[in-house]
């Protein structure tokens, strides 16, 4: 099976056309982990029986201060995304050509990205629920 016969979904129309490039790609897991990070500073300034789960955010709130903190973890976060989203292309270079489809990159570019964004939005929403 040569590439060329694979469906492509990620160009013009496809499955992942809509919202493949990578400006709003990068958008969408951004405002994911925003959403994340506002609701972990709401909660933790209202509430005082719940604490941060994330080892890494939890000592960056205690070292820089919770918003400074937060702001690092989302910074952190979303360049490993994008790092991870990225890394298509190397794997795409580096792999034979059967190994992986012609539209891979972009492909897994749009998969990345925007389960990362909902994954980071999910947790927003769990975290402001416990407002509730």
């Amino acid at each position: 099976m040569s590439n060329s016969s694979v469906p492509s979904y990620a160009i013009d129309g496809g499955r992942f056309g809509v919202g493949a490039d990578r400006a709003t790609l990068f958008a969408v897991a951004l405002a994911g982990k925003a959403l994340d990070a506002i609701s972990t500073v709401t909660v933790l300034s209202l509430r005082d029986d719940v604490y941060e789960s994330m080892w890494l955010t939890r000592t960056l709130m205690q070292e820089l201060g919770m918003v400074t903190g937060v702001l690092v973890t989302v910074v952190l976060a979303v360049v490993g995304v994008a790092l991870l989203a990225e890394s298509g292309e190397l794997v795409a270079r580096l792999a034979p050509d059967e190994w992986a489809p012609d539209e891979y990159p972009t492909a897994f570019r749009v998969v990345t990205y925007s389960s990362a964004g909902v994954w980071y939005g999910a947790l927003g929403v769990h975290n402001f629920m416990f407002l509730f």
